[in-house]
């Protein structure tokens, strides 16, 4: 809920910078676009979630909203592909990559287990694993977005890759009056499992 909010802060305050100035730049409304996409996608998560959790097991008919929900998820998990992630937030990318593959996976089983002639317990089981998987990275994503700590219990380490490019420009430049360099760097995270 606090991640939510953050995000909503942010897409807020890039709202406000938009409109408060005639002119927004590239990058302010590129993170604008980011803030809603994503917080548009949480929302719809959550509401899917909520779906699942009302779905009543013991009707029949709660087969076929379970499936039409997953597919759902699937196309809003898909689009995840499609949104231009800013600089700061490239972390995302990979755990993107692998929610999207793995909650493809995740319906393309439960349909083959609902859908057979005999319930299959086995596509079952592997379709819950993806789904998992694909949970799992979603929430990676969000820790990521949000700036919290990524909880060690996803073992997954996000490690920083620095893009030292300027400051091998200033080595080789000549422009070093003082004899000191300094130094800039990019901080761009990288999210690795």
């Amino acid at each position: 809920m606090i991640r939510k909010y953050k995000l909503l802060a942010a897409a807020l305050l890039c709202a406000l910078s938009i409109t408060g100035c005639n002119k927004a730049t590239d990058e302010e409304v590129a993170l604008a676009s980011f803030a809603s996409s994503i917080e548009d996608f949480t929302n719809y998560m959550k509401d899917a979630d909520q779906k699942i959790n009302s779905l009543d097991v013991d009707k029949k008919e709660s087969v076929d909203e379970l499936l039409s929900i997953l597919d759902g998820m699937n196309e809003e998990t898909a689009k995840l592909q499609n949104i231009d992630v800013p600089t700061q937030y490239a972390g995302i990318k990979q755990p993107v990559e692998i929610a999207v593959s793995s909650m493809d996976n995740a319906v393309t089983y439960y349909h083959s287990a609902y859908e057979s002639a005999e319930f299959n317990a086995d596509d079952a089981d592997i379709a819950y694993q993806h789904y998992q998987k694909s949970m799992k990275c979603i929430r990676i994503i969000g820790c990521v977005i949000a700036g919290d700590e990524i909880p060690e219990d996803e073992h997954v380490t996000v490690y920083e890759e620095d893009n030292d490019s300027h400051l091998i420009d200033k080595w080789l430049s000549d422009d070093d009056e003082n004899g000191e360099n300094e130094t800039v760097s990019e901080t761009v995270p990288e999210t690795v499992q």
